[in-house]
């Protein structure tokens, strides 16, 4: 099992919203899933700095919102990856 750690085993990007940020991990599996963190631009559920939405597609279909570094890291914590994924 993996354990992810946010945001150090996530590739920092550019979000297509203005001013918003964007964390992503891709796995690799047949199914496209991904965990991706997002904040800072309008319409996006945390600033960018100190709190972050998150969309873990393999775990939980359901974005989360205005959570803070270390309730993602307790996330990843508790929902570890198969080896390969």
């Amino acid at each position: 099992m993996k354990t992810l750690k946010f945001p150090d085993d996530f590739t920092k990007l550019t979000h297509r919203l203005p001013g918003g940020v964007q964390y992503l991990y891709k796995l690799n599996d047949e199914d496209n899933n991904m965990v991706s963190i997002v904040g800072g631009a309008i319409g996006l559920k945390g600033d960018g700095v100190r709190t972050f939405e998150m969309w873990d597609t393999k775990n939980d279909y359901d974005v989360q919102g205005y959570l803070t570094a270390e309730e993602i890291n307790h996330w990843l914590q508790n929902h570890p990856l198969e080896e390969g994924e």
